[in-house]
């Protein structure tokens, strides 16, 4: 029986070519779509999964506002250093404790030189003290975990990292000089250890553990705030509530004890509902909770809904053809039925042929992502394969999980239908004039139109989202400029200088792509006033070319700017007041004496960040290397736009000087696309699933208004016999189809408008609800609609009415 059947199934697939083909095109689209999204939600999943023994480890989290984005409290993954000797000594289920370093944003890499070849640039350095593989337990495959980290200037590589730089594994006792900044003379570390690349992706991803001695001990001095970031392994797995509370008591203690040490108030600190905080996290959720954004599900969320619908308009689709389809069914199973086939036979017959559909679009399915993924990893930026992958065996159960639902989802209710129908009324002939099923199929179309116009007027908000923010006022001048990924030397800065068509060299704490933020708390006419602090050299704002409100900006004319005058920008100075210039405020600072700075001007406010998050209030400084030592920000303003030669003029400037590490500079244009990538990114992908799911939405409107076009094709003859244009024909036909779409558009409008409205209040800076994007949507719907339809009416209206009546 079941042979039987699937000889039937084929053969009606056969039968009906073009719109098997439609549907078994379609779901495959479908599919490849929600196949992909669950390739990427795999690996995201995956996280810190490539060891059992990962179950005891876990993230140190303190809540504070060092360095923080928006200067503001958050759980950060940096903590004090004191914190690792505070778990190691006053938490008896702490078994290890490891301190690792932090990047900080200031370096893409250090470079390594290896014998006589040239350095290279590498990323994910990172040094740590002994204790780092007794937390993690990386496979050795060259020296052990014991010993590897044991002695210092010492250092442990990735597999990878080794064949990189040897062509071997075997390394161990060779020495690797590594250049942490252009001005280190080097230091030669000796090769201890080879781990193995785990099969899954890890949090703590790094390419080469140093240990130079830096994480062995706290720092004395307690003004000294050395942050890392701290991992601890437990004895056992542990409830993560109960221990968090007793790391909460020991760390509001250790608090009151360092900053008394500091001369510092616990209360004066911890007001205004401030409160310290010390929480553990499972390593295994730290990817997914990073300390500043959005984790990785929250920002797929509006993915895997687009991927979710797409699968489900292909169902729809074959959901209304299997229907449609019905009335040529109906004499071949009133037939069966009156020979003695039973419900259950003849469901199972149409569940057969809807499997058999599924199979074929699984297969074109997978041979689309084999296709497509390339494209798809680069604009994720991952790196994934179907075949060669560690969750092969999971990817091909979720498969089949997916197949099975598809199968009865798509194919249920069309089976349901075909075995019920009464055998003496479909040999009677009055199935065909029933209207069961046509309610739930013009259901259907509406619900597919309603996503499409959905998308539709979403792509429309965020191409004018996205025309918004590339013209947007920067407040600085972005092309130009380029960002060179070093301190400000004055031996390199007057070299530079001396290059015709240089016009500024200086440093700044705050640029787009690499900001530093500060807080602190001046006090103006008896109001305590929050403020992010930048510290510039003289050249600085002129360099951003910044656009002054109001006063002037720092002048090499003026001896006092490097001492006490500060420029605010437009945010600052609404918290201010009214007629700044020359009006002075009062900073303590941390002996406890005030300092008095002069307001001397004001300038517009300048994106350092992305749009989706306002401009801080800033009060700039002048000091003599831009504050810090290690702001990583060179700026340099050529005064013309061809500075490629000019760049190499730079890069030979470098090599005299800093010859062991190679030179790294981004431009400002640059760093601006790469700020609206991920919004870019998005919109891409909207626009895809958007061309996706209409073509979609027509072709099953394409092959249902074929059908109901057949199944009016008695009605069609009369009305042209009895004097009816073709026209009138045609517009008979598209009426009905023209009241769904206008109905998912009616519908579609407040669906659309709550969706692109929380999307738009996720942006500090962002347009008005525009009313555009819903009338084009509608018109390019109705428009659509109706040539798709007229296609098919347009066909039915020239038939000759002779054969048609001749027929029936």
């Amino acid at each position: 029986m079941f042979k039987l059947n699937l000889k039937i199934a084929w053969r009606n697939l056969w039968k009906n070519k073009v719109y098997a083909a439609i549907n078994i095109g379609g779901l495959a689209l479908g599919l490849t779509a929600f196949v992909l999204m669950l390739l990427y939600i795999n690996h995201e999943e995956s996280y810190d999964t490539w060891s059992t023994d990962l179950k005891n480890v876990y993230q140190i989290r303190e809540r504070h506002d060092f360095f923080t984005p928006d200067n503001k409290e958050h759980w950060n993954e940096i903590s004090n250093s004191r914190i690792a000797n505070l778990i190691r000594s006053k938490l008896p289920q702490a078994v290890a404790v490891t301190k690792v370093d932090n990047d900080w944003g200031f370096s893409n890499g250090f470079s390594l030189k290896v014998d006589n070849a040239d350095p290279v640039i590498i990323s994910k350095i990172k040094d740590s003290d002994s204790s780092f593989f007794k937390v993690f337990p990386y496979q050795f495959l060259q020296g052990s975990a014991d010993k590897a980290l044991e002695n210092k200037e010492t250092i442990v590589l990735k597999e990878s990292l080794a064949m990189q730089l040897f062509g071997t594994t075997k390394v161990l006792g060779k020495t690797i000089k590594i250049v942490r900044w252009r001005s280190d003379k080097g230091t030669a570390l000796t090769i201890t250890g080879i781990v193995a690349d785990p099969k899954f992706p890890q949090s703590v991803s790094f390419n080469a553990i140093t240990r130079t001695g830096n994480k062995d001990k706290d720092p004395e001095n307690p003004t000294n705030n050395n942050y890392c970031l701290v991992y601890t392994k437990l004895n056992k797995s542990s409830d993560t509530a109960v221990l968090n509370q007793t790391l909460q008591k020991l760390y509001v203690d250790f608090k009151k004890n360092l900053l008394n040490g500091q001369k510092k108030s616990y209360n004066d600190i911890y007001k205004d509902g401030k409160s310290p905080g010390l929480k553990v996290i499972p390593i295994e959720t730290v990817h997914s909770n990073p300390p500043y954004t959005s984790g990785w599900f929250d920002k797929l969320k509006p993915v895997m809904a687009i991927s979710a619908f797409l699968l489900l308009v292909s169902v729809i689709n074959f959901i209304n053809l299997a229907t449609a389809q019905s009335v040529q069914r109906a004499k071949e199973v009133g037939v069966k039925k009156v020979l003695g086939s039973y419900k259950r036979q003849l469901t199972w017959q149409f569940l057969i042929e809807s499997a058999m559909q599924s199979v074929i679009s699984l297969f074109l399915c997978i041979i689309l992502i084999e296709v497509v993924l390339p494209a798809f990893n680069n604009h994720f930026k991952v790196d994934l394969s179907f075949w060669h992958n560690a969750q092969l065996f999971v990817m091909i159960s979720q498969l089949f999980g997916l197949f099975v639902f598809v199968t009865l989802l798509a194919g249920f209710y069309p089976a349901w239908i075909l075995s019920n129908f009464n055998p003496v009324s479909v040999l009677k002939g009055n199935y065909e004039n029933g209207l069961k099923g046509i309610a739930l199929r013009n259901v259907l179309v509406i619900f597919q139109f309603i996503i499409s116009v959905t998308f539709i007027i979403s792509i429309g908000v965020m191409e004018m989202q996205s025309r918004y923010m590339n013209n947007k006022d920067l407040g600085f001048e972005r092309g130009n400029l380029i960002n060179i990924k070093t301190n400000y030397e004055d031996d390199f800065a007057e070299r530079l200088k001396k290059i015709p068509g240089v016009e500024y060299v200086a440093t700044t704490t705050q640029i787009m792509g690499n900001a530093f933020n500060v807080p602190e708390e001046v006090k103006y006419k008896g109001n305590a006033i929050n403020l992010n602090t930048v510290t510039v050299t003289m050249d600085a704002l002129p360099a951003l070319g910044v656009k002054v409100m109001q006063g002037r900006i720092f002048s090499k004319e003026y001896k006092q700017d490097t001492v006490n005058t500060v420029v605010l920008n437009e945010a600052a100075a609404n918290l201010f007041g009214k007629n700044l210039i020359g009006q002075t405020y009062g900073k303590v600072d941390w002996e406890g004496k005030t300092n008095i700075f002069q307001i001397v001007g004001i300038i517009k406010n300048y994106h350092n960040e992305g749009f989706d998050k306002a401009v801080l209030p800033t009060v700039y400084k002048v000091t003599s290397l831009g504050g810090t030592s290690n702001t990583n920000n060179l700026l340099v303003r050529f005064n013309t736009s061809k500075y490629k030669e000019l760049i190499s003029k730079i890069e030979n400037e470098w090599k005299i000087l800093y010859p062991d590490f190679p030179m790294e500079y981004t431009s400002m244009d640059d760093e601006f696309s790469k700020s609206l990538e991920e919004n870019n990114r998005f919109m891409n992908m909207i626009i895809l699933f958007s061309i996706v799911s209409v073509s979609l939405s027509l072709l099953g409107l394409f092959a249902l208004s074929t059908f109901v076009a057949k199944r009016r094709t008695k009605e069609i003859a009369v009305r042209k016999v009895l004097g009816a244009s073709n026209i009138q024909i045609v517009n008979l036909l598209n009426k009905s189809f023209l009241t769904l779409v206008i109905a998912a558009n009616l519908i579609s409008w407040p669906i659309a408008y709550i969706i692109v409205k929380k999307w738009l209040d996720g942006f500090a800076y962002r347009i008005d609800m525009p009313v555009f994007p819903f009338i084009a949507a509608t018109l390019i719907s109705v428009i659509i609609a109706i040539l798709t339809v007229s296609i098919q009416a347009r066909k039915a209206a020239v038939t000759d009415p002779v054969n048609a009546l001749k027929y029936e």
